[in-house]
């Protein structure tokens, strides 16, 4: 997919899902709705480099060919879900925590992703490299906005959240037992850590749900399946997906002034890997 295309895409996701205003989509649109900062919590979907202030490699040698920005290391690319959605609201890009120096601000926002790590603390005794969880994520996070709790530019401010396919990846290798709802699973602690988030002092809440992982040129290349994906991990993402919208629904019913949109990201990767030419080509 080009970058054109991967832009409008988040552009459409943004226009459906925050229900702003919106030209024709040709690409990136501009918001209409201000927010003063982007918080970006996830995995090596959303991490802006964090890894490389933890001592890991740069994990390609390809990876920012089409997109440079000085001091970080990305796994992809291009920009990411978390730029996207920064630049529809004018902000500048969230640079990874780690590379800040304390006397650096986070007015605008911050990312605290890491590549490798999910929601379960237990993952990381498994993955390649340093990496932070969900619950070391947030620490960081709270150690850095008592400035920002101060005023209302914390709860006016967007938190994003994209996590969660590091766990089902590994679920073999965790050992869960076979009958074992891993959506169940996943989704109870997710919505612990989000209530943690909002007793911090956030409000405003944008919650990715999981792509169909067994339709990723990875899965299909390491299983090999005889079907276009890999249905076994495909049903692990819907199953996790399928308790994100009641869950989000029942902490926006308990948590007094919060919002929380799901951002399904499972539906329109799902369109592109059925219908690619559509989203045009790679030049």
């Amino acid at each position: 997919m080009t970058s054109m295309n991967q832009a409008s895409c988040i552009s459409f996701l943004l226009c459906h899902f925050l229900l702003v205003n919106c030209s024709h989509l040709r690409g990136p649109f501009k918001s209409n709705i201000s927010i003063p900062a982007l918080f970006v919590f996830g995995d090596s979907w959303v991490d802006s480099g964090n890894g490389k202030y933890m001592g890991n490699p740069n994990p390609s040698s390809a990876y920012g060919v089409d997109f440079k920005v000085d001091n970080q290391s990305r796994a992809t690319n291009g920009k990411t879900m978390a730029d996207f959605i920064a630049q529809t609201f004018g902000l500048p890009l969230p640079p990874p925590f780690l590379s800040l120096k304390k006397s650096e601000s986070i007015q605008f926002g911050a990312n605290y992703a890491s590549s490798g790590c999910g929601i379960l603390p237990e993952i990381k005794q498994y993955t390649f490299g340093n990496c932070m969880v969900l619950d070391e994520q947030i620490e960081l996070f709270k150690s850095s906005v008592k400035n920002l709790r101060k005023t209302d530019g914390l709860s006016k401010s967007l938190i994003f959240i994209n996590m969660g396919q590091n766990d089902m990846d590994l679920n073999k290798k965790l050992q869960y037992n076979a009958s074992l709802d891993m959506g169940q699973y996943l989704a109870k602690p997710l919505s612990k850590r989000l209530q943690m988030l909002y007793d911090l002092g956030g409000c405003k809440f944008l919650v990715s749900n999981v792509l169909p992982l067994g339709c990723r040129p990875f899965s299909i290349s390491q299983e090999k399946p005889a079907t276009r994906c890999v249905e076994r991990l495909n049903k692990l993402a819907s199953q996790f997906n399928s308790y994100l919208p009641q869950m989000l629904k029942d902490l926006q019913s308990t948590l007094s002034g919060s919002k929380f949109v799901l951002l399904d990201v499972y539906k329109v990767f799902e369109d592109v890997f059925s219908k690619p030419a559509s989203y045009g080509k790679c030049s």
